[in-house]
């Protein structure tokens, strides 16, 4: 039964999406204000919508992490209540946040679980709502034709619904589409046929976002005059809705023409309005586009200070957006919801222990003559809250447990991440300035060779870090897949051998395998040939030249499993090294002899695949003298026998 204070949740639940586009903010308000309420009431329809509304205001300011929080926990009330069809749409609405995230296989996930349920209950406009969001995953992917396929079902899917409000906003990403694949008649056609089905609707919003893709259309053929009317046909429509999103990407769009056209007062002053409205909204994005239009501007005009201070900004809310730390920072949030809500799940349990002994405790003050069965119950509810207290402490225990293996694997990351960012941006910038320099014929001939001889170096680097850093997130991802087979020791050792003579006579170190032909083991092949090829390239890496590394195999103790050594007479390593090589938390890197770059994960993926194929990574090492790592694996008899 609903009563005046529900009344005022679901006013509050109804009014507060109402504001999503144009006052994100105030739609935050609302639903906290109706969140708060219902939470007092236990009203769980009212936390339900009100952690969707919540969803829409964050995803509308960019605050995609607490968006993803909030509508998990609607979801999660959805499913307690079984509001099937609630959910469907909840999981297609995650799927934005997540792919604004740049997670695009959580969103996919999350768009596939609402097919499923919209398939099975015949809701049409989820359905069209769903094919609509994968074609947006498809659009970020470049995946043009897919994205278009489920575009054009999804428009399908609305109008024999008899709902065609979503038809302009669909034919206009469609005409986005086209316009990449250089289609510009099927492009032109579509955006003409959002505009006129906009304007029969009535539908400002529409109208405006028809009207400025129609500019950017024109824009892009170059046709700029032509671009600009559109343009502030659009700005007109635009200031009277009180759209933000739509009139940020206005004011980019002007300020791009009026560049294009050579105007650059007029470029300046509309970036200059885009990247103060962006900053007031918090819109990452367009804090980027702006700042990066000014810093050009200003380095056309020689005022260098300036130009450098905008491109500051620019890569700080590019960094802001992109960065992985936001999919970490997302980790860490699920973790601490998941912690917060079993904590609160114990106390429950342990209040209704104590409200049951209350009970029994007044019976027997009231009823002496089952005073024998009060106590018995009494006796055997302490029992029980004995045993809730040990299960609790236990849980904390475990809970604590992980909260430090996060942090681990977290600090783990964040190192990965910094080096990453460093090791990624260095090369890329310095080939950029190389470029831009060759391109300003500011350089003599010796001086481009020297500099592209340096490039060619830093991009070498860069795609051996990027080589280690795929495998290592396969890894961590679980993408790994173990196909154990009977091989031959020699069919992996010689052709890595003849892989790296040529490395090592450039370094003049002298490279010799010894191992007993015929000689079969049962393993998975390329997980095997991956550690050889790492330990091999790290004693190359951390000898002198001169020196020799020895490839060797030999029975191991139980002439059951084979011993393979990789021995160097090189520069060695510390005990203090040593201790810190097999330490997740740590992060070793070291130069080589000739100040060899190297990732730092050769060793951390060496002992994965190792430990897929049932072994470990063993080390000696003296420090000036030369390091032995050698690992065991089983031979084919061993693989027979059992």
């Amino acid at each position: 039964m609903l009563t005046p204070d529900t009344n005022l949740v679901n006013q509050l639940n109804q009014e507060a999406p109402t504001f999503w586009s144009s006052k994100p903010d105030s739609t935050i308000i609302l639903a906290e204000q109706a969140l708060s309420i219902s939470s007092t009431l236990a009203y769980t329809k009212g936390q339900m919508l009100a952690y969707r509304n919540l969803g829409l205001g964050h995803y509308e300011k960019g605050n995609y992490g607490e968006a993803v929080q909030s509508y998990k926990r609607a979801i999660a009330l959805s499913q307690e209540m079984e509001e099937t069809s609630f959910q469907a749409r909840l999981h297609s609405n995650i799927a934005m946040a997540y792919l604004a995230l740049g997670a695009h296989d959580e969103a996919l996930v999350n768009l596939n679980e609402a097919l499923a349920i919209a398939e099975k209950e015949k809701l049409i406009s989820t359905l069209a709502h769903v094919h609509h969001n994968i074609g947006m995953v498809y659009h970020y992917q470049f995946k043009n034709d897919q994205a278009i396929q489920f575009y054009d079902k999804s428009l399908q899917l609305y109008e024999s619904n008899g709902d065609t409000t979503h038809s302009t906003f669909i034919l206009g990403n469609m005409a986005h589409l086209f316009l990449k694949k250089k289609n510009f008649k099927k492009a032109e056609a579509l955006y003409f046929k959002s505009l006129t089905l906009a304007e029969k609707q009535q539908n400002k919003k529409a109208i405006g976002n028809a009207l400025q893709s129609l500019g950017a259309f024109f824009m892009e053929k170059g046709n700029y005059q032509k671009a600009l009317a559109y343009f502030f046909q659009a700005k007109e429509v635009l200031t009277s809705t009180g759209e933000q999103t739509e009139y940020l990407r206005l004011l980019d769009n002007l300020a791009t023409c009026y560049a294009k056209l050579g105007n650059d007062i007029l470029a300046n002053r509309f970036a200059t309005k885009s990247l103060d409205l962006a900053k007031k909204q918090q819109q990452l994005y367009y804090i980027q586009t702006a700042a990066n239009q000014l810093a050009k501007l200003y380095e056309k005009k020689g005022h260098h200070k300036q130009a450098l201070d905008y491109y500051k900004q620019a890569i700080t809310a590019a960094d802001s957006l992109y960065s992985q730390r936001n999919k970490e920072e997302l980790v860490r949030m699920e973790e601490k919801y998941k912690y917060q809500k079993d904590q609160e799940q114990a106390k429950l349990i342990y209040h209704m222990q104590l409200k049951k002994q209350r009970q029994f405790l007044y019976g027997a003050v009231a009823l002496v003559f089952v005073l024998m069965v009060t106590a018995f119950l009494l006796y055997s509810n302490i029992k029980q809250k004995h045993k809730t207290n040990r299960i609790l402490k236990e849980t904390n225990n475990l809970l604590e447990e992980q909260h430090v293996q996060l942090e681990s694997s977290n600090h783990f990351k964040e190192q990965l991440i910094s080096l990453v960012a460093h090791d990624v941006r260095h090369p890329i910038t310095s080939l950029q300035k190389v470029l831009s320099l060759f391109e300003n014929k500011h350089l003599s001939p010796e001086e481009i060779q020297q500099l592209m001889s340096y490039s060619h170096q830093d991009v070498n680097n860069l795609i051996h870090l990027l080589d280690d850093l795929l495998l290592w997130v396969r890894l961590q991802l679980r993408y790994t897949k173990l196909q154990k087979t009977v091989f031959l020791i020699e069919d992996v050792l010689q052709p890595i051998c003849e892989l790296y003579q040529k490395k090592a006579r450039d370094k003049n170190i002298q490279l010799v395998a010894t191992y007993d032909l015929g000689t079969k083991v049962y393993a998975d092949e390329e997980a095997i040939a991956t550690v050889i090829r790492n330990l091999i390239d790290n004693s190359i890496k951390f000898s002198h030249p001169g020196a020799v590394v020895h490839i060797r195999t030999t029975s191991a103790a139980n002439n059951r499993r084979i011993k393979i050594q990789i021995i160097d007479t090189g520069i060695g390593m510390s005990e203090k090294t040593i201790k810190n090589l097999f330490t997740v938390s740590t992060y070793a890197r070291q130069y080589g002899t000739q100040n060899e770059e190297g990732s730092g994960l050769g060793i951390q993926i060496c002992r994965h695949y190792l430990q897929l194929n049932n072994s470990e990574l063993f080390v000696e090492s003296t420090f000036g003298k030369g390091t032995t790592f050698w690992f065991e694996i089983d031979t084919a008899e061993e693989t027979t026998e059992n």
